[in-house]
């Protein structure tokens, strides 16, 4: 069974798409809770803060628990989530350049 060119095998592939999935992923959930928390400050004018779940509606409901888990998530997020992102974005990039090199050497 041949192989395109360029093409490594599926392991490979699928270590690339697995680490920038452990990449970016957390990272844009990081970033949609923080554009959560801007759009329930801003918009509808709820109070956010670390500290306690403070009334917040939408449509007639509340949704003070919701918005204060986003809030914290949006604040702590990047703290908890950096080793392990940066851990699994450096191993991409050590793949990557075993990939360029074994490519190179062929």
């Amino acid at each position: 069974m041949a192989q395109e060119p360029g093409q490594g095998p599926a392991i490979g592939r699928n270590a690339h798409r697995i680490l920038a999935l452990l990449t970016l992923g957390p990272i844009l959930l990081w970033a949609l809770a923080f554009g959560a928390v801007l759009f329930l400050g801003a918009v509808l004018g709820c109070t956010i803060n670390e500290g306690f779940a403070a009334p917040c509606l939408l449509l007639g409901r509340d949704i003070s628990d919701t918005a204060y888990a986003l809030g914290l998530f949006a604040a702590w997020g990047p703290l908890v989530f950096a080793p392990f992102v940066m851990g699994a974005g450096l191993s991409w990039a050590i793949l990557a350049l075993i990939g360029a090199l074994r490519k190179r050497k062929s």
